[in-house]
């Protein structure tokens, strides 16, 4: 119990307020539908000049001219979660608590907005973002288990029977639309507090990153570890799709062999290199011993190399190769 209340005061989680998901208070069949326009869709961003996507903003605009344009954007840093909403007439910026994801930030933005929309005489209004995640949630309704998208749903069906006529649009970011622009700098540099429950998936997620953080931590401390040379930094790596070569790359990496080791089973001396008079290691055999060196600079392209790069997070592709060579394959 001790260790759990440390983790939680180390984490700022101790008084941390989990928001409770909210049923809808309408029955299923009568869901709010809302649809979002997309007036980027035959635009690929990486391929089109910002100035494109900003001349395409402006033909919106003119089609859409009668309802009042709300920018919304939400910002994650290592230490800082933040959103903004942006009117023609002013811009509101909120500092968030830390567990949020950007998701849960990008979704708080748009429910502040909706907020001042209701107090608003006008009644049509456009609301824009960049996170087409955030849309396509409220757009597939029963796929969400996000609470702060429940909040979205109530306050639309609230707004729609008062008779707003709200729409949604995406933005791509850091295009140069200017109200976009506006918004993401607001949420980057937010510092009124708001004060907003944390959804159970942000929890669990800022949870587990915060456990890996502390892992990570430790691990940097175990500089004499053999593996941490070879693994500095913690986290899965891809397997190989064939079973045996991902068996051989991992006792490779654990420095394991049937060669190297298997002297401790039968009680016999550890086997020693005839050419250097070393003890036969993994390490040695991949880079060391100066009997492969040809076949290092065969199937490498190089004869200096530390076992990073041999069987490291991405293998030499020719490490399978090497070790067929020098007849070590069948000894794994």
């Amino acid at each position: 119990m001790d260790r759990t209340k440390l983790f939680l005061e180390e984490s700022a989680l101790i008084s941390l307020d989990v928001k409770q998901f909210t049923f809808f208070s309408f029955p299923p069949w009568s869901v709010p539908s809302i649809n979002y326009i997309d007036p980027f869709s035959l635009l690929h961003k990486a391929s089109t000049a910002p100035v494109v996507f900003y001349q395409v903003f402006n033909l919106h605009r003119s089609l859409y001219s009668q309802y009042v344009p709300v920018f919304t954007d939400g910002s994650k840093s290592i230490n800082h979660v933040g959103c903004s909403v942006a009117f023609p007439d002013s811009v509101s910026a909120y500092r968030l608590n830390a567990a949020l994801s950007i998701y849960t930030a990008e979704a708080t933005a748009i429910s502040c907005a909706l907020q001042r929309i209701s107090s608003e005489n006008t009644r049509q209004f456009c609301i824009y973002t960049d996170s087409m995640s955030v849309l396509q949630s409220l757009q597939q309704t029963d796929s969400s288990n996000n609470p702060v998208i429940c909040d979205i749903l109530l306050q639309m069906e609230d707004l729609r029977n008062k008779g707003f006529d709200i729409l949604f649009c995406w933005v791509p970011s850091h295009t140069g639309i200017k109200g976009n622009e506006l918004a993401d700098s607001a949420a980057k540099s937010a510092l009124v507090p708001l004060n907003s429950a944390v959804p159970l998936s942000d929890v669990t997620c800022f949870i587990r990153k915060h456990i890996n953080k502390m892992w990570q931590q430790l691990w940097d401390l175990q500089e004499q570890n053999k593996l941490h040379s070879l693994k500095p930094f913690l986290g899965r790596w891809p397997g190989v799709p064939v079973r045996r070569k991902d068996v051989i790359l991992t006792r490779l990496r654990i420095g394991h062999t049937r060669f190297t080791h298997k002297h401790l089973l039968f009680a016999e001396p550890a086997p020693i290199c005839t050419s250097c008079q070393a003890p036969y290691s993994v390490l040695h055999i991949l880079i060391e011993c100066p009997v492969f060196t040809f076949q290092r600079q065969s199937f490498f392209n190089a004869t200096f190399l530390s076992l990073q790069d041999v069987v490291g997070e991405n293998p030499h592709p020719g490490v399978f190769s090497f070790l067929q060579s020098i007849g070590f394959l069948n000894h794994i």
